[in-house]
């Protein structure tokens, strides 16, 4: 039997050898056409990701801008109101026969900023008595 085996393999041992290298060719190619198909995907949802992830950046970059300007805005007008209650003080310090009776107004404005400044209302602050 084993010598009957062996004649029909030697006979068909070229077209079966054909055989196999065609099916392991088109079995590779397969393979590495699904790997570059996944590698593809993820190339895209990675591009995806980043677009997002520039989009999020640029509008926390703008925010952020935003903030800084404000702050900006608050601090020259706290430095204005600084500037303005330290001519007035000035003021007092030159003719203290005012001083009587602008004590009571001062107050007011010390309370508005120190009310202001703890309630983190920046109009409270800059109402001018």
């Amino acid at each position: 039997m084993a010598p009957a085996i062996l004649a029909l393999l030697s006979r068909r041992a070229v077209p079966i050898g054909l055989a196999l290298a065609f099916a392991v060719t088109a079995l590779t190619a397969w393979h590495f056409r699904a790997q570059r198909d996944a590698a593809r995907l993820e190339a895209a949802m990675a591009s995806r990701a980043a677009e997002a992830n520039a989009a999020a950046l640029a509008a926390a970059t703008a925010e952020h801008a935003r903030h800084i300007a404000a702050l900006t805005d608050e601090a020259e007008r706290a430095r204005a109101r600084a500037a303005r209650l330290g001519a007035n003080l000035e003021a007092l310090r030159r003719d203290p026969s005012h001083a009587a009776g602008a004590a009571p107004v001062l107050r007011d404005a010390v309370e508005r900023l120190r009310a202001g400044r703890i309630a983190g209302n920046s109009p409270a602050a800059d109402a001018s008595p």
